[in-house]
């Protein structure tokens, strides 16, 4: 399970406020974390054509030099500023990889302009589709005092993958609620009998109603199966089963529950290692009002390479 002794946090050095900072500050403190505060200077190719090589050299200088001033102001933490040149995504997750970071957290769609709720930037799902350690992307304003967490989890998989990456969801959920003073995270699980309407179809009411019955039964004894393999650590955890697809209703709970961070997991399975985040995943992300932590399974290769030295 990702220890997050070394935490990488993306930030707009430009900006007035620095809310992923805030986060990554307050949860690198309680578990003895250090930082490394980020920002990217990426110049379009068409620019580059017209900048003189003086000039951008000045641009990259006044960056480098607001970034240090922002990881200076950070307290009680050690903290070093890096500016990265580059693609956003490629660059941060090299930074990853060349740093052993085990945790990367960014506001969620820092790159998109407009004002209100957004959907995650394409920075964003590169970084979810891509980047080996897990990724918290925090929404804006000011984080509870005592965050509401979720656990997502699929307990009734098959795929012994989905069942490692379950386990290390709820640890990584029951860390991140130690850490931050949380509430004790809740578990979700989304059920849907399979063939559902083909059987409805074929089937008459009381039959129905008692297959769909025997497949919610399932699905709690799944999670309880899962819960009871943390030994007594969930004894405060609420386990909740809904009815329905995850991306319908994982983020209606959020919304229902005023959950601040939902842990989740992504599964690729093209054949691209880590080139697509799986189906359910992406819908549920799209459709989420809060920040998210994501991990993804063991052994999970970033199809991203560090640069020949």
């Amino acid at each position: 399970m990702p220890a997050f002794k070394s935490i990488l946090v993306d930030v707009d050095a430009t900006a007035t406020a620095h809310p992923a900072l805030e986060r990554a500050i307050r949860l690198a403190r309680s578990i003895g974390a250090t930082l490394t505060v980020t920002d990217v200077v990426t110049v379009p190719p068409h620019a580059r054509h017209y900048l003189p090589p003086a000039l951008e050299e000045d641009i990259v200088r006044e960056r480098r030099q607001q970034l240090a001033r922002v990881a200076d102001a950070v307290s009680d933490v050690r903290a070093e500023s890096k500016l990265l040149l580059g693609r956003p995504a490629t660059v941060l997750i090299q930074e990853v990889l060349r740093s052993n970071h085990d945790l990367l957290i960014r506001s969620h769609a820092r790159e998109l302009a407009a004002s209100g709720p957004k959907p995650f930037g394409a920075v964003d799902m590169e970084l979810l589709r891509k980047c080996p350690c897990p990724v918290l992307l925090t929404r804006h304003g000011s984080p509870a005092s005592r965050p509401q967490i979720v656990a997502a989890v699929n307990a009734s998989t098959d795929e012994a993958e989905e069942q490692a990456l379950n386990e290390t969801i709820v640890e990584v959920a029951l860390l991140v609620a130690s850490r931050l003073e949380a509430n004790p995270p809740r578990l979700l699980q989304a059920w849907v009998p399979f063939g559902e309407k083909m059987i409805r179809s074929h089937s008459a009411d009381d039959q129905f109603a008692t297959y769909v019955e025997g497949a919610r039964q399932r699905a709690a004894s799944d999670l309880t199966r899962l819960a009871r393999s943390f030994e007594g650590r969930l004894a405060e955890t609420q386990f909740t089963l809904r009815r329905g697809e995850p991306a319908e209703v994982i983020p209606e709970f959020v919304v229902a529950e005023g959950i601040d961070l939902v842990v989740m997991g992504t599964v690729a399975r093209a054949g691209l290692a880590g080139m697509l985040i799986g189906n359910t995943a992406e819908r549920v992300l799209r459709k989420l009002p809060c920040s998210v932590l994501t991990v993804k399974p063991s052994g999970f290769v970033s199809p991203v390479r560090l640069d020949p030295s």
